[in-house]
């Protein structure tokens, strides 16, 4: 099903595509789902989540038909909130939608859906369309790239107390700089000290052993006579 273009003799704006589509397509989607394939070609995607929530991609039209067929979609409501168009590639329009789907048992559930609107004779196809539920609490519970949520609150580190008297006074830093200075002086004394007594008994052991070989002189010159 192609959708006309609004002004044959000019080019429509995105926006204004992006439009018209939504109001045709969600009006058969929940009027007469079993038309809904005529908005795509063979070559068309369309992804929606199984139970789990995993993506599931189908391609050409019987198969997108039933797709669509299988998820009873004329059992819901729509409304939509948000429709946001953009130029792209080769003449194409992003559509990005996003609203409700309102069950049998008044369920209200959230939706985005991404469609890519392709050119062709005189209006476009859909060949990409991305569609899926999402919950305020999803958003809340969401991961960065980077691992690490924004919404993590990091816990508030306490403020270091601010320098007073008291605390300078009680701060053992200048003592203790003081006292290995001061013991420094002590080890240095001590070790002269030892010095000086190590050089003290080796003059005199030297001056003994200079007394000792004096009187062995003496005592062979008494021997000679």
């Amino acid at each position: 099903m192609a959708m006309q273009e609004g002004n044959p003799a000019g080019t429509p704006s995105a926006q204004l595509v992006g439009n018209a589509f939504v109001e045709q397509y969600y009006h058969i989607l929940h009027q007469s789902p079993n038309l809904v394939h005529r908005f795509y070609q063979d070559s068309s995607c369309l992804s929606r989540p199984d139970v789990y929530g995993n993506m599931t991609t189908v391609t050409t039209m019987q198969a997108i038909n039933e797709k669509v067929l299988s998820l009873n979609y004329e059992d819901y409501t729509a409304e939509i909130k948000t429709a946001d168009a953009q130029d792209s590639f080769e003449k194409g329009v992003i559509v990005l939608v996003t609203g409700c789907l309102t069950g049998k048992d008044n369920v209200r559930r959230k939706f985005t859906q991404t469609f890519f609107l392709a050119p062709q004779d005189k209006g476009y196809f859909v060949l990409n369309d991305v569609f899926r539920y999402f919950e305020d609490k999803e958003l809340q519970n969401s991961v960065p790239v980077n691992g690490i949520s924004e919404q993590a609150s990091t816990p508030a580190l306490a403020p270091e107390p601010e320098p007073t008297h008291d605390n300078l006074a009680e701060e053992p830093l200048t003592c203790l700089e003081d006292e290995n200075i001061n013991n420094g002086d002590e080890v240095l004394t001590l070790q002269t000290r030892r010095k000086d007594q190590l050089l003290k008994k080796k003059l005199l052991n030297l001056k003994t052993l200079q007394l000792i070989v004096r009187v062995l002189w003496l005592l062979i010159q008494l021997l000679q006579f």
